[in-house]
């Protein structure tokens, strides 16, 4: 089998990452700085969880600054961008890549990306930040964190339990020691008895319970005017759907969009970070009809909003989530607060 074949890359690429963590010098940033970060290669529920971090931050007067390396930019040439300050937007999707942008979009506070997070962290000063959020960060040695926090996507935890190449983990599972919050995602969507092997697995590693999330708290608009759908059962028993997607792990969008109740027409999928062309979208709606439509990713979102019309955007919609707490939520808040400094009896 491949995976069988790839076992010496796999060995050098372990040895690699652990020489890297281990020779790296990390730098304390002038303020706290909460991680949040996987295991494994693809989706796993990170953004959301950025999000939520970031909201629950603001919620409590505070001011947080996300750093992003801000992944397949089309302009990388530009070294370290401040994607938004507290109030605007102050790039576009092509220079801040995806995910950030979206984030920009979501959430209002400053967002800076850029490989160099130190360099990023010094532009941030200007924002008086209280905290640094560490989009992606787990295996960011070059910072020291206060706060890690680690998703792990209960639809396909670990994969086959192999690293890069031969499987989808980033490090051993034993990793997961080294994070003080093990977050569970998408767990609405995963069966039940095997949601409670991967919390033990979890257990075992950590001799802790993870936090349990799932995705429930949905908005679907529409791209032409950004409108929410209001009267959502009549919404979903007249049309149909084809989902499109560039993201790490689109079957956890697909299930997603299962568990909403919408019939699903098709599926598209493009490699994650996909640059979108005008044509991907023309070539999915010159065989649509009028009840047939597209719904897609926030994070697809900011990239197909570029490359269509208006007369396209009335047939795309967009499914916005975010994520709400099964299990844990105290202990969250709890963790970062701490982090902040504030008094946790108060």
């Amino acid at each position: 089998m491949l995976k069988y074949l790839l076992y010496p890359l796999t060995i050098i690429y372990y040895i690699l990452s652990e020489l890297n963590r281990i020779l790296t010098r990390s730098k304390k940033l002038y303020k706290p700085v909460i991680s949040i970060g996987n295991i494994t290669w693809g989706g796993s529920g990170k953004t959301p969880m950025t999000i939520e971090v970031a909201e629950y931050i603001l919620s409590l007067g505070k001011t947080p600054v996300i750093l992003s390396r801000g992944y397949a930019r089309k302009d990388s040439n530009v070294e370290n961008v401040i994607v938004r300050d507290k109030y605007n937007i102050l790039s576009n999707v092509s220079v801040s890549g995806d995910e950030p942008y979206m984030m920009a979009c979501r959430v209002d506070c400053p967002i800076i990306v850029g490989a160099d997070r130190v360099t990023s962290a010094e532009l941030a000063e200007q924002f008086n930040p209280d905290v640094f959020i560490l989009d992606d960060g787990f295996q960011h040695w070059k910072l020291k964190r206060d706060l890690d926090i680690v998703c792990i996507n209960s639809l396909n935890p670990f994969g086959n339990g192999m690293t890069i190449p031969s499987g989808i983990l980033r490090e051993k599972k034993s990793a997961l020691k080294r994070a003080k919050l093990v977050a569970l995602t998408n767990c609405n969507l995963a069966n039940k008895d095997k949601l409670n092997d991967i919390k033990q697995e979890i257990f075992n590693i950590k001799k802790e319970f993870p936090l349990e999330t799932s995705c429930k708290n949905y908005d679907v608009v529409n791209m032409c005017d950004n409108d929410k759908v209001e009267d959502f059962d009549s919404f979903k028993e007249k049309n149909s759907f084809v989902v499109v997607s560039a993201i790490g792990s689109p079957d956890n969008f697909v299930n997603t969009v299962k568990d909403l109740g919408l019939k699903i027409k098709d599926k598209v999928f493009f490699s994650d970070h996909h640059k979108y062309k005008s044509k991907d979208i023309t070539d999915i709606l010159n065989f649509l009809n009028d009840s047939e439509k597209i719904i897609t990713t926030a994070k697809d979102a900011v990239k197909i909003n570029e490359v269509t019309d208006m007369d396209m955007k009335e047939k795309i919609y967009v499914l916005n989530v975010s994520i709400s707490f099964d299990s844990g939520k105290e202990i969250f808040e709890k963790e970062i607060k701490s982090v902040l400094g504030i008094n946790n009896e108060k």
